[in-house]
């Protein structure tokens, strides 16, 4: 069995390694996503409740560093459409934590005072504890987006990073002993937006790493 602490790095250049490393997750939706010039690109149609996602076949992820280098797009305004870059354990119960980015919803964006070409980057836990609070990256740039977790208690303290800056910490009652796989994930959802998308949406994934 693969322990835990061995690194994980993937460029993102080669599908028949991809193919070995990753699985599809994609919900009731087409395998969307291929290797384009060295990137991971995954998109999602119009006016569709489409959720195309990957993850790792590697499911015993645990403390460590995690980082997604990401091209965030222009998004369509408003539009239901977020990319995903996230832990997630499908045992019951199930746990996720995650990087969610998207346009946002009119009134999320006028709170943050987001500017025309910001995206809304949510940083959440989805359960023990839920916690979730938004911040801003900008589009059509690359951002790099890190989530640590450590050890304290035998409980999980997780920290949220955005362009190497530190924006949310958190403890929570996930003991360690659960492990995850990582995903990457282009889904159009509903709490993102006030619209289902009229236009294709893409994003790019350059490079995930873990290390412990």
């Amino acid at each position: 069995m693969q322990s835990a602490a061995i690194p994980f790095s993937e460029n993102f250049d080669s599908q028949t390694d991809f193919d070995q490393l990753w699985k599809d997750d994609s919900f009731n939706s087409p395998r969307s996503y291929s290797i384009e010039n060295n990137h991971l690109k995954i998109t999602t149609r119009a006016a569709r409740n489409d959720r195309v996602k990957a993850h790792t076949r590697r499911k015993d992820f645990g403390v460590g560093t995690y980082s997604w280098r990401i091209f965030v797009p222009v998004f369509e305004e408003n539009a239901r459409c977020s990319i995903g870059a996230f832990l997630y354990h499908s045992g019951k119960p199930a746990y996720e934590f995650d990087f969610e980015i998207g346009s946002g919803k009119p009134q999320l964006r006028d709170e943050l005072h987001a500017q025309p070409d910001d995206a809304v980057v949510y940083c959440t836990s989805q359960s023990h504890p839920f916690a979730s609070e938004e911040f801003k990256v900008k589009m059509d740039k690359w951002s790099d987006f890190k989530i640590t977790l450590s050890d304290v208690g035998g409980r999980y303290l997780i920290k949220w990073f955005i362009n190497n800056q530190l924006v949310k910490t958190l403890q929570t009652d996930v003991k360690t002993k659960v492990k995850f796989s990582a995903y990457c994930s282009l889904e159009n959802l509903s709490f993102m937006g006030t619209k289902w998308p009229t236009q294709e949406h893409y994003v790019l994934f350059d490079r995930f790493t873990f290390q412990q």
